[in-house]
Order: structure tokens, then C-alpha cells, then sequence
């Protein structure tokens, strides 16, 4: 089995998902099984859902080739949402591909067309490692944008996607029902799950974290009854009733430490710090040594501690 993180030869970028659809990996930073593409193929042309970011441009490329296609074959990318792990490489890729249609809820948009406060925002973040880690993040013309609501039947890749609003993760969060496989394609808010394994987890980076709203996109997700999920980290994820009521549970579970957290007297770090320690045993509790060291390596943890606790503190709890 391959883990995150191993190098691969022959590299395996392609997998089947079902009639017509591709898992792409991405081989993130030269990591196989960390961000997945899905590719859609049908008549009117062939659609990637969340095509990655920059750094993973020539690995997408190698995986269309390996499909027989190139990037000017593409038609349409459908984006979850915007953030650089999963819609980084988008302004690249219409550039190379003119005609490209792509679909983004409309709070994302403006950010696509204008990206000067999503990347400064990254900045503060990734800091001195910004474009080592996602590479050039290039703005899409407002003609390309195709900005909808959630709500909306589109017509992709000879297929009709169903599409919903779904925030929790992130404000501007889309899901999508390809209704020809019943797959839906959730980017981050049914979480991550590696390679399939029976383990969920729900990633909450700020600033948009918002636990009632993830709740509520669970719901809608449930209303829709898909045969299998895909999520972007990473690819397809079965037995979808009970990862998704999983999900939920560790949803609450970490929002309630977070918020106890906030009523000791520490530091944020030192909060940080112990979250992450104790996320880090479960992990080791419920998995084997290699996938807990996957899961811990690439999930953002610690990230999702200032995620919720942010949350916790616009709704005036905690210090």
C-alpha cells in the first residue's frame, strides 16, 4: 500500500472512479495521495473538479496526457472552493486555456478575478514558503467565471451536476451531484480521508469556520443520497452515511475541546500545543503508525485549533 509521503515508480497519477470519471493525483510537492483532481469525461468536453494548485501543474498535465487529453481540451473546471490547495492552479490554466468555463460560488469569484486580498491573507500564513508551496496564483477574467448561488443544475462534461452551498469549511464552499454516477464531489466539508481508510476528520483552518453551517451542509449532503463521496484529500471515500455521521461527531468533538481550551490559563500556542498532542495520540490510537503519521503530516492540526477558536470567540466565548 502506498503512503503519503513514500515516492512511487512508475508514478501513478490516473485511477478509475467510474464510467466516464478519473482520479487525478496530483503528487502534491512530490506526494502521492494527498491532493486529488477528479477528472469528467462526456461529450461537450472534459471537466476537472478542483484542479489543484500551480506547484501541481506539470504533474496535472502528465495525468491529462495519460488520458490522451491536454490542458486546451478541457472545457470546464468545476472549484469547490478557492482556497490554493484546491484552485490554485485556475488563472493558469485558463490562460494556457482560453475558453475555459469556471464554475465557483459567487463569494469566490471576485477573488478569482481579483486574488490581492485571498493571497494576502495566504501570505501571513505561509509566509518565506508561499510559493514554494502553491506557486503562482494568477487571476481569471470575469468572462470565464461562471458564478452561481448553489442550487443550480449545470450541464458539464455531457452530465448534469447538481450543485449546493455548502459553508462550514469555508464561506464561500460549493458541493457538487454528478447525477449520471451519484458521486458527489465535497472538496473539504465531508473532510479528509486517506486512500479510503475508515477514518474521518474535519479540517478547520480560519477564517471561516463555522460549526452550525458545517452541520447544515452534512444535512444537505444526506439529502442527497450519493453512492460514494470525493473528497479532495483524498479521492473516493465509501460507506457514505457513516463517514459522514463520523465526521460530524469529531466536528463536535474538537469544537468542544477547543472551547475548554479556551477557559484555561495559556497561551494560545501552549493551547495549540496540547490539542495538537492529543489529536496526535487518537491518531496513534485508531491507526496504524503509518497513516497516523499521514494523517498528522498533511491534516493541518494545529491549524484547526485557530480555526475553531476563532469561531468560538465571534460568538463571545472563551479569552
Amino acid at each position: 500500500m502506498t503512503r503519503v509521503g513514500e515516492s512511487v515508480d512508475p508514478v501513478v497519477r490516473c485511477a478509475p472512479l467510474a464510467e466516464g470519471a478519473t482520479t487525478i493525483d496530483l503528487h502534491y510537492l512530490g506526494r502521492p495521495g494527498w491532493i486529488a483532481s477528479a477528472l469528467l469525461e462526456g461529450e461537450d468536453g472534459p471537466a476537472l473538479v478542483d484542479p489543484g494548485p500551480a506547484t501541481s501543474l506539470e504533474n496535472l498535465r502528465a495525468a491529462l496526457a495519460e488520458r490522451g487529453l491536454a490542458v486546451t481540451d478541457l472545457s470546464a473546471l468545476l472549484l469547490t472552493h478557492i482556497h490554493l490547495d484546491h484552485a490554485g492552479a485556475t488563472g493558469s490554466l485558463v490562460r494556457e486555456n482560453p475558453a475555459l468555463r469556471v464554475y465557483v460560488h459567487e463569494r469566490g469569484a471576485r477573488h478569482l478575478a481579483d486574488p490581492s486580498r485571498l493571497l494576502e491573507s495566504a501570505r501571513r500564513i505561509y509566509r518565506e514558503r508561499m510559493d514554494e508551496l502553491w506557486g503562482e496564483f494568477l487571476p481569471v477574467p470575469p468572462s470565464n467565471l461562471v458564478a452561481l448561488a448553489g442550487g443550480e443544475t449545470i450541464a458539464v462534461a455531457g452530465r448534469r451536476i447538481e450543485t449546493a452551498y455548502t459553508p462550514g469549511h469555508a464561506s464561500h464552499h460549493l458541493s457538487f451531484l454528478d447525477t449520471r454516477t451519484g458521486i458527489a464531489f465535497t472538496g473539504d466539508i465531508a473532510g479528509i480521508r486517506l486512500g479510503n481508510r475508515p477514518f474521518a476528520l474535519p479540517p478547520g483552518p480560519p477564517p471561516d469556520i463555522d460549526v452550525e453551517g458545517w452541520r447544515a451542509s452534512l444535512a444537505k449532503l444526506r439529502a442527497w443520497a450519493p453512492q460514494r463521496l470525493f473528497v479532495t484529500h483524498f479521492g473516493p471515500a465509501d460507506g457514505v452515511a457513516a463517514h459522514l455521521d463520523e465526521l460530524e461527531a469529531r466536528l463536535l468533538d474538537w469544537a468542544e475541546r477547543v472551547r475548554r481550551s479556551l477557559d484555561e490559563d495559556a497561551s494560545d500556542e501552549a493551547r495549540a500545543d496540547r490539542f495538537t498532542a492529543a489529536i496526535a495520540e487518537e491518531l496513534r490510537h485508531h491507526l496504524p503508525p503509518d497513516d497516523a503519521t499521514a494523517y498528522f503530516t498533511n491534516a493541518g492540526i494545529r491549524e484547526s485549533w485557530y480555526g475553531l477558536a476563532r469561531y468560538w470567540r465571534t460568538r463571545g466565548g472563551g479569552a
